[in-house]
């Protein structure tokens, strides 16, 4: 993947640590912390990504690159992790260094759907 190029980020984004939480009714309550906003640029991946990454049930649909920062890093980033953007949320399933630039952070995703209330 190339490196963004100034006005590449153009989508803002957040980032939220998802847990799951047992309920008064035995049921669970997912729950999102108030999250990190990023400015992000989100491309659906190829085909070929997408269908090799079904084979192993990975189910990457998607590219997230935002700014490396201090709260932002792919050892920060992990699987505990949601992106919202635009009314959807995509559930996090890698987050790498772009090109080993320590600039950037490319997060792997699955499309979960639209952002319940």
């Amino acid at each position: 993947m190339d490196i963004p190029v100034i006005g590449k980020l153009s989508k803002r984004a957040t980032l939220r640590r998802w847990q799951d939480v047992p309920n008064a009714t035995f049921g669970i309550d997912q729950t999102f912390d108030v999250g990190i906003d990023a400015w992000a640029n989100i491309e659906p991946v190829g085909s070929a990504i997408f269908w090799g990454t079904q084979q192993i049930e990975s189910g990457v649909t998607h590219r997230i690159i935002v700014r490396k920062s201090s709260d932002i890093t792919e050892q920060k980033i992990t699987g505990e992790h949601v992106v919202e953007c635009s009314g959807l949320r995509y559930r996090v399933k890698r987050a790498s260094d772009l090109n080993g630039s320590g600039r950037f952070v490319v997060i792997e995703c699955e499309l979960m759907g639209g952002i319940d209330g």
